[in-house]
């Protein structure tokens, strides 16, 4: 099951308790005939937060809503507010299911990948092609991070290119090729790293360059 799948079975799964809730304690829209348990609120709202941060970023709508409900001393802990997390959790699923986020944040990387890229394609033409192989080589790094976000591949904070090419790669991200592409990629960053200068060239680079943009266009999204 890819990731979208399963982020969108767990949307379906919290929004199915929610009108169960709803049907149960007899929300008629505007009141209950009773209200939801203090515990059952906490958690939906708990995962909805969780599920909303890691779909939708910290910076969207969706989940500053959520938090205000979080951190709100009525909101916070009184269940009547169970419908408007609810709400916000619809709200984000529809967002989800018509790619918008997707779109939204796939702009946003496009916007940090194009600046950092710019930056090295400028020193490559000043000639500093060893700063342009690290700054790539950091780029790279970071597509790789997000790749695992988006698959929910744990790894540690100070995890390298290698173990994070092998993670993805066994994980289905992409082909056998494309691995050892990425592998070739880390080398020249850590020769860069390392001062090995004789052991790639500033074509190597240019390369590089070309072929990182390319890599996190096709798959950040």
């Amino acid at each position: 099951m890819g990731m979208n799948e399963k982020i969108k079975e767990k949307f379906e799964k919290l929004l199915a308790e929610g009108k169960r809730v709803f049907q149960e304690c007899g929300w008629d829209g505007r009141q209950w005939d009773r209200h939801p348990s203090d515990v059952d609120y906490l958690r939906f709202r708990t995962e909805s937060l969780n599920l909303i941060k890691r779909t939708c970023g910290e910076e969207s709508e969706h989940y500053q809503q959520m938090r205000r409900l979080a951190e709100d001393k009525r909101a916070s802990g009184s269940s009547f507010y169970y419908h408007q997390c609810y709400g916000v959790l619809e709200a984000a699923y529809r967002d989800f299911s018509e790619d918008f986020l997707f779109d939204i944040r796939a702009m946003i990387r496009a916007d940090l990948l194009g600046s950092f890229i710019e930056q090295a394609e400028t020193l490559l033409n000043e000639g500093y092609y060893v700063p342009a192989a690290s700054l790539t080589g950091a780029v790279l790094e970071d597509t790789l991070r997000k790749m695992c976000d988006q698959r929910n591949i744990p790894y540690p904070k100070k995890t390298k290119i290698d173990a994070l090419n092998t993670s993805l790669a066994r994980d289905g991200a992409y082909n056998k090729l494309t691995q050892k592409e990425i592998t070739a990629k880390a080398d020249i960053r850590n020769n860069a790293d390392h001062a090995k200068f004789e052991q790639f060239t500033e074509l190597d680079v240019k390369d590089m360059v070309k072929w990182v943009q390319r890599f996190a266009s096709e798959y950040l999204k």
